[in-house]
């Protein structure tokens, strides 16, 4: 162990940044812990994953910094935390740092006296962006931690003795939280933010002791909360209901008048940042009126609202949920279902005119099939060893048993890659060909979501999709030829032909032929192949029952809503979902291609 007199006596722009690294990774390693126990002031669980992205954002933002004026790095950490701030803690937490920036920003390096003027400086901006703050929460301890810092600063001649001291100070005080909210005292568990703060601290002081994040473990003074903490403070509705969340970019922003403006919508209040950066967050049922109050102000982007009660609900479920989903970017759901039902997703690779890019993670859907008319060449391939491995190692840490639902294998290779790294990581991994793509597989995996939250396992619901895909019809009206000919669908003598009569194939991923491509009608115009594909709609589902829908298409939409009105007229149902398709559908048919799904009982 180093003695004290070669301890840090002093802060520079490298050395900050290097504990507050230490601090964030420290947070990011017990985020989980957090979600657990993470109750006020909505019991929706996600206090440390919202405080973990605040401060990855940092880590991130900050990787190239190397200012030596703790001035300068500190504001540009502050800028940082406030651009990736998430969720009620992390507002607070970038407030705090940006509290903390103002008051050293002439500043090369920073005294023990300094830095605890800084840390009461920041924790009064904290208390001062909240607009009706509580005790029990992080702003307590935040506070009881920089007045120990102000009273006690001068006993010391290094930071690691007066912050290791001041951090046992703060674990008593996040101790005392459970008392001070009525929620906390009925879960049995400390605040989830403030613990959280306490975690930053422990990385701070581990640094300064060791230089590293090399930890010995030791028992915590912060007890592992006991099961059921979310059942027992389980609602059945809030006062407020969507999180809400913006960034606002601007000149001599009046944060007051912001504030006053949006404090009637909802509680929770936040409004933290600078005069020309200002993040807000609010719990409100009107999310878009927040919003257009914020455009009033500046350049309003980062828009979020989640529907809180909604998260509620679903971290009560997942608690009975064994079984986690899997599946590919050719799995055509809008992202609040995959959100909701915790669908993981693999991305495949997309080759547009030689470049490679992830499906849905390097581009959008909307944006590929935008470039298709243009690109000269377009090719998928299945997604990388890598991604799967990551994926069901999150998966095996969350869940006991996965279901995995790919594209049919006929096509694809995603399928038996997907099978094979399964194997390797998991003791009996589920894997299923569905023999389909698009809005046939989303419908499938929707369903098989839901028998998981429905507490099955995972052989269970691998049998009911075998069963699902032989009642799964994909047809696809199509309004060019060019793409299948290029991508080898379409003999090229005969799209030479069908391009000249101005023929509308439609094609169909049929589950008897275990999902292999074959063209099923041969149209003369648009409207005559919208019609033509109803009609072959109606002799698949001839018989059968509980019949759902889906619709996606390439760059589509007035195609889209026709085929929705006769989907109605016809089979007196709805859409289940109605989204752009997935790149792979796009290579093969084109821009105007148009897909309707079916899911149904015998």
């Amino acid at each position: 162990m180093k003695s004290s007199t070669t301890r840090i006596q002093y802060l520079d722009g490298i050395r900050f940044k290097r504990v507050v690294n230490a601090a964030a990774k420290r947070l990011i390693e017990k985020h989980g812990h957090l979600n657990d126990i993470n109750v006020f002031p909505v019991p929706d669980g996600d206090t440390g994953s919202n405080m973990a992205g605040t401060m990855d954002n940092v880590i991130k933002k900050s990787a190239n910094a190397l200012d030596q004026s703790i001035g300068k790095m500190s504001e540009i950490i502050a800028e940082s935390a406030l651009l990736g701030a998430r969720g009620n803690s992390g507002v607070i937490l970038a407030q705090f740092l940006c509290g903390f920036s103002e008051s050293v920003k002439d500043l090369q390096r920073v005294t023990l006296k300094d830095f605890s003027h800084a840390a009461s400086n920041a924790s009064q901006r904290a208390l001062e962006a909240i607009s009706e703050p509580k005790e029990g929460t992080i702003l307590t301890v935040i506070r009881d931690w920089s007045e120990h810092l102000s009273a006690n600063h001068h006993k010391y001649n290094n930071f690691h003795d007066l912050l290791y001291d001041s951090l046992e100070h703060a674990k008593r005080s996040v101790l005392s939280t459970k008392e001070m909210l009525a929620s906390l005292k009925a879960a049995d568990v400390v605040d989830a933010g403030a613990l959280g703060f306490v975690y930053l601290l422990e990385g701070i002081v581990e640094f300064t002791e060791r230089g590293s994040l090399n930890r010995q473990e030791e028992q915590s003074i912060i007890p592992e909360p006991s099961k059921g903490v979310h059942d027992r403070v389980a609602v059945d509705s809030l006062t407020f209901s969507f999180c809400t969340e913006c960034m606002i970019s601007g000149d001599n922003i009046d944060r007051e008048a912001l504030r006053e403006e949006i404090g009637v919508l909802g509680d929770s209040l936040v409004v933290a940042g600078t005069p020309s950066n200002v993040r807000v967050h609010v719990h409100t049922n009107e999310p878009e009126t927040v919003f257009q109050i914020a455009e009033k102000y500046g350049v309003v982007s980062h828009k979020k609202k989640d529907d809180m009660l909604e998260q509620h609900k679903n971290l009560l479920t997942s608690k009975e949920q064994r079984t986690g989903i899997l599946t590919d970017s050719t799995c055509d759901l809008p992202d609040e279902l995959l959100k909701k039902y915790d669908i993981h997703v693999a991305p495949l690779k997309l080759f547009i005119d030689g470049n490679e890019l992830l499906d849905k993670v390097d581009i959008s859907t909307e944006v590929f099939n935008k470039m298709l008319p243009d690109s000269k060449s377009v090719k998928t391939s299945q997604p990388s060893p890598g991604h799967y491995k990551a994926l069901y190692e999150d998966l095996k840490a969350n869940y006991e048993e996965v279901v995995a639902l790919h594209v049919m294998a006929a096509h694809s290779g995603t399928f038996q890659s997907s099978k094979n790294m399964g194997a390797s990581i998991l003791d009996n991994p589920q894997a299923v060909d569905t023999y389909t793509l698009t809005g046939g597989l989303g419908l499938i995996t929707l369903e098989a979501a839901k028998l998981a939250q429905q507490g099955k396992g995972a052989k269970e619901i691998a049998q009911r999709v075998e069963d699902m895909r032989n009642n799964v019809f994909v047809l696809v009206a199509m309004d060019t030829v060019d793409f299948a000919v290029r991508g080898g669908r379409l003999n090229k003598n005969i799209g030479t032909v069908a391009k000249l009569l101005n023929i509308k194939p439609i094609l169909e991923f049929a589950p008897k032929n275990e999902g292999r491509c074959g063209i099923v009608a041969k149209c003369f115009g648009v409207r005559h192949s919208e019609a033509r594909l109803i009609n072959l709609l109606k002799k698949r589902v001839m018989g059968k029952t509980n019949l759902r829908f889906a619709i996606t298409h390439v760059e589509a939409p007035e195609k889209a809503k026709r085929l929705a009105d006769m989907i109605k007229k016809e089979f007196h149902s709805n859409i289940e979902f109605e989204l752009q398709a997935a790149p792979v559908l796009g290579c093969y048919s084109g821009p105007g291609a148009c897909a309707v799904s079916v899911l149904c009982d015998y």
